[in-house]
């Protein structure tokens, strides 16, 4: 029973405890959370929760909980794009106050509740793409969402429509309506919305059956002031009708985004433009198939200002020739080009036009035809070989065509006087001449990707703007005095260029270089540089660069790219470091000032052991200890080979005493003692050092004459080195004048505790207390026998 109730609390335990939440700590330092594509199954706790950004897409979570966004109330961004959510909890947003940006597209949501959003007052954008509600209606859904700006709604499943659906919103910037397969709207639901700028409605089902519906749709979105964009539509010309409410309601802006329609179906909707109120007519990403029929008429617009065509595909453009027009395209665009003021046809195979055409273009201030076909032998004709076409053009966007010369490329312009701005951009020129022949006018040149190895003075000298971006430029000295932003990255460039010749430069884009690195001087030399690019990991992190980039260089420029993407190459230690984080070493930083200081205070620790070695006597305590060595190495004397009964150790200056009074006393005893001195009985040519030694093992006593001057004399201090370890035994101390222990070197220690215990003669001043010395000695030398 005990058991089974323990099994059961701990069961009970198990069942209760929460769920620990995965984590997420993929935050940058300004509070932005990368957490896409990790599998979760539900929302992760967040390493901080001062999070502002919070980007969960392309998860697997299923439910959003009340709790699951509690703490992050700062949040201002969250998006849930890619998941699996099903449902959302009533309360499950409600401290997100602050939250601007909400994205829940493409889940899995079978309904809406206006309690997600009734404390969203503050949501800029909200999508709701791609999920599988029905219906969409509720009076209050978005009623507290009075900033709203940009609201993406609809889906495949997407049936049914109700009038107040869209109560709130004052003026929205952008309004998406996805409804393929509606079945029912109730006329004025979008009407609910006071002002939108740009609608994109996707509605090609109610197109195919229900011309009422969307005839219905097309009146409540049709304003002068909105942009009208119908997207992804695959029409008949029976299926036109509901267009024609659009130019009724006087609609100026008009696009149709992938479109697939045969020529004559886009005949007739031409047609029905006929004196309506555009401006601006455009097709994006959209086919034509069948056969073009060059005796189209095309209707009268007398407000036209722009005609926008990209990505346009026709089936059978080849069957134009060249010398009429290098695309069925530009027949519409003919029609209308005297009083066009831009003109837009990008990759859409476009790649002549002949100069007669140009010609007609007298009012056009805008042209791209970017990403087409034409070439060196094509643009000549098209601009008249640079006599007086294109006037007024002010921008000409010729990028990711067929160029190689640049030289003919640059005379073409001569005539402009209005060109400001100039893109040739993706074109293959690798080399540039020495002259060139610009308009005066000309202000924006974009050189990037044009696999320029160099440059020459044939750059416009007008110039505010250049970009050579991505080329494989190594340096870049040409003078260009009004230049105030220069592109330069993705070359191979090593250093900034001289900042002397542009003294007006004020940005700087120099970024994916094989830099070394930049110093103080050379950013200065810019004169008015503001704010420079140059981040790659390629820099050399020295110490004088490191100093200047996190101490210096924010004083002077501010960094567009963020200090996190300057990454340093080398020291290999460093590699892969940012440069904000490279720490370096005193020696590394300042070698010669650090080898200086190591060698000042090796020196001192020197000096410093030398004096205390002389005051320790540390030389003499090695001495010593090498004395003693030999000492104990020398073989001991046998007892045949004492022939001395005293080695007498005394200092040259009282050689007078030992001379007069003690060699005399002794040796002229009965029966005399043989007394050992160095100056009588070493042996001349030998080592004085061996001599010492040899005397010694050959006497019975070792007498020390202890006197002032043997304190201070050196050999006297040898011998009594190397008789120090049996001075107990062997050693006989004889004073002859009192030494205060002060005088007595410390390293005597053995000589100090024999004078402290007594154990010595000491010759006595009065002459009747000679004898009794005498008498001492003589039987101390007899003890030795």
């Amino acid at each position: 029973m005990f058991v089974l109730l323990t099994l059961l609390t701990l069961s009970w335990g198990w069942c209760v405890s929460p769920h620990p939440r995965p984590k997420c700590d993929r935050c940058n330092e300004n509070f932005v959370c990368d957490c896409t594509s990790l599998n979760l199954q539900e929302v992760p706790a967040i390493s901080t929760t001062s999070v502002i950004s919070l980007d969960l897409s392309f998860n697997e979570i299923k439910t959003i909980g009340q709790d699951d966004f509690f703490e992050y109330s700062n949040l201002h961004v969250l998006i849930l794009r890619g998941n699996m959510i099903s449902s959302i909890a009533e309360q499950g947003f409600l401290t997100l106050r602050k939250l601007e940006v909400l994205d829940l597209s493409d889940n899995q949501l079978n309904g809406l509740s206006e309690m997600w959003f009734k404390s969203l007052s503050s949501l800029h954008h909200l999508n709701l793409l791609g999920n599988e509600y029905k219906t969409f209606g509720g009076k209050t859904l978005f009623r507290s969402m009075t900033q709203l700006s940009t609201l993406m709604v609809g889906n495949g499943f997407l049936a049914s429509v109700s009038k107040d659906s869209f109560i709130g919103p004052n003026h929205l910037q952008s309004f998406v309506f996805h409804g393929s397969n509606l079945q029912n709207y109730q006329p004025g639901s979008f009407s609910q919305i006071n002002s939108i700028d740009e609608v994109t409605v996707s509605i090609n089902g109610p197109f195919q059956i229900n011309t009422s519906l969307t005839t219905d749709i097309l009146r409540d979105l049709s304003r002068p002031e909105t942009k009208i964009i119908l997207s992804d539509l695959r029409i008949s010309w029976q299926q036109l009708k509901p267009f024609q409410v659009i130019f009724q309601k006087g609609v100026k802006n008009f696009l149709l985004r992938n479109l697939s329609c045969n020529m004559d179906t886009i005949g007739e909707l031409f047609a029905m433009t006929h004196m309506s109120e555009l401006t601006s007519i455009g097709l994006e990403d959209s086919e034509f198939n069948g056969e073009p029929t060059l005796s189209m008429e095309f209707p009268e617009l007398p407000h036209i200002r722009e005609i926008y065509i990209k990505n346009v595909k026709i089936e059978k453009f080849y069957i134009f020739p060249a010398l009429i027009c290098g695309n069925f395209l530009c027949l519409p665009v003919l029609r209308f080009a005297s009083q066009l003021k831009r003109l837009i046809i990008i990759d859409s195979n476009y790649f002549a036009m002949p100069c007669f055409q140009s010609l007609l273009f007298i009012s056009l201030e805008y042209l791209d035809i970017s990403r087409n076909q034409f070439s060196d032998l094509t643009v000549p004709e098209a601009f008249c070989h640079g006599q007086w076409t294109f006037l007024n053009l002010v921008t000409f966007n010729v990028s990711s065509n067929y160029l190689k010369s640049f030289d003919t490329l640059s005379h073409l312009f001569r005539g402009m006087e209005k060109l400001a701005a100039l893109d040739v951009s993706l074109n293959v020129f690798r080399t540039m001449p020495l002259i060139c022949v610009w308009p005066l006018s000309l202000r924006y040149l974009n050189l990037s990707s044009c696999q320029l190895r160099g440059v020459t003075s044939c750059l416009p000298q007008t110039l505010h703007i250049l970009d050579l971006s991505y080329n494989d430029l190594m340096v870049f000295n040409q003078s260009i005095s009004d230049l105030t932003e220069l592109h330069l990255s993705g070359n191979r460039f090593k250093t900034l260029p001289e900042g002397k010749l542009f003294d007006r430069l004020e940005v700087l884009y120099i970024k994916s270089n094989p830099f070394i690195s930049f110093s103080q001087n050379q950013i200065r030399n810019f004169g008015g540089l503001g704010i420079l690019e140059a981040g790659t990991d390629t820099y050399v992190c020295s110490c004088e660069f490191v100093n200047f980039f996190n101490h210096e260089l924010g004083h002077l420029v501010s960094l567009k790219d963020g200090r996190q993407a300057y990454i340093c190459s080398s020291p290999f230690a460093l590699r892969g470091t940012k440069v904000s984080d490279a720490q370096l070493s005193v020696f590394e930083c300042h070698a010669a000032l650090a080898f200086s200081a190591l060698c000042v205070f090796v020196l001192v620790v020197v000096i410093g052991a030398m004096v205390m070695c002389h005051k320790l006597h540390m030389i003499w305590y090695v001495r010593m200890t090498w004395a003693w060595l030999q000492a104990k190495r020398r073989p001991v004397a046998r007892k045949d080979q004492v022939c001395y009964d005293a080695f007498v150790s005394y200092s040259e200056s009282d050689s007078e005493w030992v001379e007069e009074l003690l060699v005399p006393e002794l040796e002229g005893a009965q029966p005399p003692f043989r007394l050992c001195l160095h100056k009588r009985d070493f042996l001349p040519g030998g080592w004085i050092a061996d001599s010492i030694m040899a005397a010694m093992e050959k006497s019975h006593k070792i007498l020390f004459i202890v006197t002032q001057h043997f304190v201070q004399s050196d050999w006297c201090r040898l011998e009594l080195e190397y008789s120090h370890f049996r001075l107990f035994d062997a050693g006989i101390l004889i004073l002859l004048e009192p030494i205060p222990d002060s005088t007595i070197p410390k390293r005597f220690c053995k000589l100090r505790k024999v004078m402290n215990s007594r154990t010595y003669l000491e010759w006595p001043e009065e002459g009747n207390e000679r004898s009794r010395f005498w008498q001492s000695l003589k039987d101390t030398l007899h003890m030795a026998e």
